[in-house]
């Protein structure tokens, strides 16, 4: 079933201010009390920056929805690594380039872009699972979860964007804690993860935003990334389970886009439905 909202206006309409959201790995109680939150700091919209649903059950689903029904909040997520990607990818997508999974509970395909006010929006999901090795195919992981090399070139090939929203951060970038995070781990798993990395950097060179927000990492902090004639602002979020300000920040967006573009100009509205895999 295909479930487009029709009680109340898109994601797509330029919000006031934005919550931007970590980690939440389907953690139900968690979700319901950080929607809670957004409302409270006065978000008209949120935006999950991956490792959001995992299997995605109805329960889960059904309880955010309600929650963000409540608080008149619509809810879009970028996908991380810890996703049910056989079921997400089957899920239909709209008119508008996005997947509902409920009324006010949308999937942002990768490479998806869309504008708020001047601010063009880009998003990015997807991650590699340093314990990948770890975990059961089809069940625990999914092969999709990493950003492939022509998902990469179709997103560079759509040139600036303002803001990222994305799981992973992309290489170039000091994560605190991630040294510690990562012993004991095998050589080629921090390998592949780093790999990922440096994928995502490729397409920040290009698109060259202004600020990227991303989870994965669990880490709460701000950097600067200084590239070939960019600078970007680079927050990671932290994950629930943690104080609430760790995970979720609110943002003003829209001034974002006063620079000129350096790059193909998109639409307002752009969705690449063949970067993804099945």
């Amino acid at each position: 079933m295909n479930r487009r909202r029709s009680n109340r206006s898109s994601f797509l309409d330029t919000p006031h201010r934005v919550a931007l959201a970590g980690d939440w790995h389907a953690n139900t109680d968690y979700g319901v009390m950080a929607i809670a939150h957004a409302r409270k700091r006065n978000a008209d919209v949120i935006t999950h920056l991956g490792d959001f649903g995992f299997n995605f059950t109805d329960d889960y689903l059904d309880a955010l929805d309600h929650a963000l029904a409540t608080h008149d909040l619509i809810l879009g997520f970028v996908d991380g690594n810890h996703e049910n990607f056989d079921w997400l990818l089957t899920q239909p997508v709209a008119a508008d380039g996005l997947r509902y999974l409920r009324d006010r509970v949308v999937h942002l395909p990768r490479g998806f872009r869309w504008q708020w006010d001047r601010t063009r929006c880009l998003a990015v999901g997807g991650a590699h699972s340093i314990d990948s090795f770890l975990r059961t195919p089809n069940r625990t992981w999914w092969s999709q979860e990493e950003i492939t090399t022509d998902q990469a070139q179709s997103i560079r090939a759509g040139g600036h964007a303002d803001a990222m929203f994305c799981h992973d951060c992309p290489a170039g970038v000091t994560v605190p804690g991630l040294e510690r995070e990562r012993f004991g781990f095998p050589p080629e798993a921090v390998e592949a993860s780093e790999r990922g990395r440096r994928t995502l950097r490729g397409i920040v060179d290009i698109v060259q935003p202004t600020r990227l927000w991303h989870g994965h990492f669990h880490y709460r902090y701000q950097s600067v990334l200084d590239g070939a004639g960019y600078r970007t602002v680079i927050d990671g979020l932290g994950r629930d389970k943690q104080p609430i300000d760790n995970n979720l920040v609110v943002a003003n967006l829209t001034a974002l886009g006063s620079r000129p573009s350096r790059g193909p100009e998109p639409s307002a509205i752009t969705h690449h439905a063949s970067l993804e895999q099945r």
